[in-house]
C-alpha cells in the first residue's frame, strides 16, 4: 500500500533516499509521519524522520519541539533541553514546549533556567495544576519554601484530588517548622490515598522538624484525625 502525504502529494512509502524524502516532503507531512510513528510505538522511525525534518527545516519550532519530547522520553535531558530551547527561540512562550524545557532543565539541574520556564508557563496556563506542581518542585529544590508552598496550594485549589501535592505541601510546611499544619496536609493526602503512608512516615522521621512513630497504627490514626483539622 502506497502512502501519499496529503499536504505534498509525495509518496513516503517509495524507496527513495533520505535526501529525496526531505527534499520533496513538506515539514508538515514529515511531522505527521513522525507523530504517526510515535503513536504506533515506532520510536526509532519517528526519530529518523525527525532528523530528516531537522536537516531540511532546521529553523522549524515544531520539529525542534518533537525532537525535544522524544529526547526527554528517552532520558536524554541535555538533548531535550537543547532542542526545547531552540524551539522556544523560534516560538517564544509556547506552553507545551515550555513544559518540556522546564522538565529537561530541571533534570539537568539548571534550576534557575527551569524556574524561568515554569514561571512563564503558569502565567500562560494559570489553570493547569501540572504546571504549578512542576514550579513547586523547582522552588523546593531552590529552597524557596514559601514559594513552593504557594505553588502547591494553587495545585490543590485547582485539583484537590492531587494527593502527591498534599504530601509535598506537608513536607514544605514541616521544613518551615509548621508541624501541625504539615500533619493536616499529610492527613488529607493519606485519607485520599492510603498508599502515601510510607512517604509520609519517612518524611516525618527524616525532616529537621519531625517525629518518629514506632507505633505506625497510631500514626495512621493521627493522620486520619488531622485530616479534619
Amino acid at each position: 500500500m502506497r502512502r501519499v502525504c496529503q499536504s505534498s502529494g509525495y509518496d513516503l512509502s517509495m524507496p527513495d533516499t533520505a535526501d529525496d524524502i526531505s527534499r520533496h516532503a513538506s515539514v508538515e507531512s514529515l511531522l505527521a509521519l513522525a507523530i504517526g510513528h510515535v503513536n504506533a510505538g515506532r520510536r526509532a522511525q519517528a526519530k529518523a524522520i525527525c532528523a530528516l525534518a531537522e536537516s531540511a527545516h532546521p529553523a522549524h519550532p515544531a520539529v525542534q519541539q518533537l525532537r525535544a519530547l522524544l529526547a526527554l522520553q528517552d532520558g536524554d535531558s541535555p538533548g531535550a533541553r537543547r532542542h526545547a530551547e531552540a524551539s522556544l527561540a523560534l516560538r517564544p512562550g509556547h506552553p507545551p514546549t515550555l513544559l518540556i524545557a522546564g522538565q529537561a532543565q530541571h533534570a539537568c539541574r539548571a534550576l534557575h533556567a527551569a524556574l524561568h520556564s515554569f514561571e512563564q508557563l503558569v502565567v500562560t496556563t494559570p489553570s493547569d495544576p501540572h504546571a504549578w506542581f512542576q514550579l513547586a518542585l523547582v522552588k523546593q529544590d531552590l529552597h524557596d519554601l514559601p514559594g513552593a508552598e504557594q505553588a502547591l496550594r494553587r495545585v490543590l485549589q485547582l485539583a484537590p484530588q492531587r494527593a502527591d501535592a498534599g504530601v509535598n505541601l506537608g513536607i514544605v510546611l514541616q521544613e518551615q517548622g509548621q508541624l501541625e499544619a504539615a500533619l493536616a496536609a499529610y492527613g488529607r493526602a493519606y485519607v485520599q490515598r492510603e498508599d502515601t503512608f510510607g512517604r509520609i512516615a519517612h518524611a516525618l522521621a527524616a525532616g529537621k522538624v519531625g517525629r518518629l512513630w514506632l507505633d505506625l497504627d497510631a500514626l495512621r490514626a493521627l493522620l486520619r484525625g488531622s485530616a479534619t483539622s
